[in-house]
């Protein structure tokens, strides 16, 4: 999993992104020949670096403001809390348009391009901003922006040399020997299990809040009523323990994980049934 750093302009209604640099690494240090060029990027944070690789890149020409940044994901899995944390950073911080970009290698790797781009919302920024711990709906957290994906002049030109010396030649795959549709889909159903279980862990954290809510408004009455009567408190008794209510953001964030699962889940088992059937269809036929 790699992330790094956007950069681009701001045109209005219109976020155009450039360049790019990625963030280093713990195991940057050994691919440097010179221990010395290691030391320094080690010593760096991650806000000096990226203070210094814009600085070196305006002295090339390059764009330099910072637009948001980039991170690959796994199996489409990117709802997450430290996500949203340095997504907030770059929109409280830098600007309102700032994006961040999502990269999965996995589906790109079987040929469907999977970049997205998402933003936090108005109303989650807001609410995120004054510590508000209260309910807001899981799909209202990240909005997911429209991508164009515009390639440069040299690349256009070098992919049209390839096709037109024949170097990429279209396959022909068969319904029956399709079966890497099956691949994605078993880990769509896995990971969504995982997160499912995730969900019901932190339902349960908030369940046990409220039950200690609840034992602790059993007290109180008892302990009014027993001075209504007349009667001495008693040392022995239970002492409340106030424990902080649990953050909403984690289950909000599983459930919007799920939803996005169960929509890929959608999309590839409607393609693999049918695929299926059909390939049944014609061994049966034969």
């Amino acid at each position: 999993m790699v992330a790094g750093s956007l950069l681009g302009l701001d045109q209005g209604s219109i976020l155009e992104v450039t360049h790019c640099f990625p963030f280093p690494s713990p195991g940057d240090r050994e691919s440097y020949g010179d221990v010395d060029s290691g030391s320094v990027i080690e010593d760096l944070d991650g806000e000096e670096y990226q203070m210094e690789m814009m600085k070196m890149l305006r002295e090339v020409n390059v764009d330099n403001n910072c637009v948001g940044w980039y991170k690959s994901i796994y199996v489409g899995s990117f709802c997450q809390t430290p996500l949203v944390e340095t997504q907030f950073s770059y929109q409280d911080n830098l600007s309102d348009n700032c994006v961040v970009l999502l990269y999965d290698p996995v589906e790109t790797g079987r040929g469907t391009l999977n970049v997205k781009a998402f933003q936090l919302s108005e109303q989650f920024i807001a609410s995120y901003r004054v510590k508000s711990n209260t309910f807001v709906a899981p799909s209202s957290i990240l909005v997911e922006l429209p991508l164009k994906i515009r390639n440069p002049g040299l690349i256009t030109a070098f992919l049209y040399d390839l096709c037109v010396a024949g170097v990429l030649k279209r396959q022909i795959v068969t319904a029956a020997s399709d079966s890497n549709k099956v691949a994605p889909l078993e880990r769509y159903l896995e990971h969504c299990c995982q997160w499912v279980d995730d969900l019901i862990e932190e339902q349960g954290k908030f369940q046990y809040y409220l039950r200690n809510i609840e034992r602790h408004k059993d007290q109180m009455r008892w302990h009014n009523k027993r001075k209504a009567d007349g009667e001495h408190e008693d040392a022995d008794a239970p002492t409340w323990k106030n424990t902080t209510e649990p953050s909403r953001l984690d289950s909000l964030l599983i459930a919007n994980q799920i939803k996005q699962y169960c929509s890929q889940i959608s999309v590839h088992s409607t393609c693999a049934l049918s695929k299926i059937h059909l390939s049944s269809g014609i061994r049966v036929s034969t």
